[in-house]
């Protein structure tokens, strides 16, 4: 099991604008789970993991973007009932990546969501890659990739690649 994210940010550095925005939704060309490298990347995922602020809005479209994956969601609330597909939740990330470890998940999981998820399970050492889609925009404000206090991370040299549109697909192994 691989740990992976997939997170648009803009060159000043944010994930999302000031109002919550996520960085991505200010593209003109994007087209959700079809551009930005999306498909090719979800191809390899066997599982999503995601904390709350990801999974409100994501139950509440107009469609479940992930109807056959197991969904893992970091929370301690209560979840509502009629959900879309297979939810496991947990209210730590350590005991969720023991669930996935117990479910026998294999191959790539798809970390989505935001700041604070990435760094609980950066936290944890379960982030094995770190996969940033670099938006050519300058946001000026917002909510910055990494949570004002993180630890410093050493990355190692990225493979990337050029996107349509000129976003650049950068994706480091974490060498923590």
């Amino acid at each position: 099991m691989q740990i992976r994210t997939h997170i648009g940010v803009s060159v000043d550095g944010f994930v999302a604008s000031a109002d919550g925005r996520p960085a991505l939704l200010s593209m003109p060309d994007f087209v959700p789970g079809v551009s930005h490298g999306h498909p090719e990347f979800i191809a390899d995922c066997r599982a999503v993991l995601m904390g709350r602020a990801t999974f409100d809005p994501a139950v509440n479209a107009p469609s479940w973007p992930w109807p056959d994956l197991t969904v893992y969601l970091l929370t301690s609330e209560a979840l509502p009932s009629g959900l879309p597909g297979e939810i496991v939740s947990a209210s730590s990330a350590s005991r969720l990546l023991e669930r996935m470890r117990l479910d026998g998940v294999a191959g790539d999981v798809h970390l989505v969501g935001g700041p604070r998820t990435i760094q609980a399970f950066r936290e944890i050492g379960a982030l094995d890659r770190l996969e940033v889609v670099v938006l050519p925009i300058l946001l000026g404000d917002g909510v910055p990739l990494s949570p004002p206090g993180s630890s410093p991370a050493r990355l190692a040299p990225p493979s990337q690649r050029t996107l349509p549109g000129g976003s650049v697909e950068l994706a480091y192994a974490l060498s923590e």
